[in-house]
């Protein structure tokens, strides 16, 4: 019967539930207990005005969280939204670039064709003036050469102008010849005349003898012709250049 007991309440819960019987059935209370629920009231004000106090302390630090929270999301939408704003400056700046690196590459292909077509036409040019240059040099060489011939033509004037002096002066000489043949064959002629009559007459031959000897010592069959001299005062023609006409200068010869 003693093990079934109930183990006995703490000092102060016990006084307190005989506090509380005393309480409620009108009992008067003594003053310790009183004193002693008012230190315990005071005691427990105590630990919850601390615990308010602390209460309200984690209140204010959540509201600090709450309100750094409240910053960086704010920072983080306005982030965000400068990321959206920057997003799409950049797509909008892609797509004008890209619009203008695709006329830039039209251009570039313009102009490219473009280059390709004057490189044409000034490889056309550049042929042409070869040609040009060459036909230039042609034609120098063609005017160095009619110069050359010119020259040729001025030397064969000089040489058939002294040609034609040449021709009249041996002309001169000619018809002097001819009338010097005339003459010595006339006095042939009476020389062979005479020589007959001296076979006809011994006397006749003796005074033709001497007539004839007197006529050889005057006559011009004992002058001889003097050619040397006349031909001391012709000048000889003057020579052709290296470069004229191998033909002209065998036709001249």
């Amino acid at each position: 019967m003693d093990d079934a007991r109930a183990p006995p309440l703490p000092g102060a819960a016990e006084e307190y539930v005989r506090d509380s019987i005393h309480s409620s059935l009108g009992l008067p209370v003594s003053d310790r207990s009183l004193r002693l629920k008012l230190l315990a009231s005071e005691e427990q004000r105590h630990r919850l005005q601390d615990h308010v106090f602390s209460l309200e302390e984690d209140l204010r630090a959540a509201q600090r969280r709450i309100d750094l929270l409240k910053a960086e999301a704010a920072m983080n939408a306005a982030g965000l939204r400068r990321c959206v704003e920057d997003k799409e400056a950049v797509a909008t700046a892609y797509a004008q670039l890209n619009a203008k690196c695709t006329k830039e590459c039209e251009l570039y292909e313009r102009d490219l064709q473009r280059a390709m077509e004057s490189c044409d036409d000034l490889a056309r040019e550049n042929s042409d003036l070869r040609a040009r240059l060459h036909l230039n040099a042609d034609v120098a060489a063609l005017e160095a050469r009619v110069q050359e011939l010119e020259k040729d033509k001025e030397t064969l004037k000089m040489n058939l102008d002294t040609a034609e002096a040449e021709v009249i002066t041996l002309s001169e000489d000619n018809r002097v010849l001819d009338e010097e043949n005339k003459r010595l064959l006339g006095l042939l002629e009476k020389e062979r005349q005479r020589r007959s009559e001296r076979k006809k007459s011994a006397s006749t031959s003796i005074k033709n003898k001497r007539k004839s000897s007197s006529l050889r010592d005057g006559s011009p069959a004992g002058r001889a012709l003097d050619f040397d001299v006349a031909d001391s005062s012709r000048h000889p023609l003057s020579p052709l250049p290296h470069n004229s006409p191998p033909d002209y200068r065998a036709h001249k010869k």
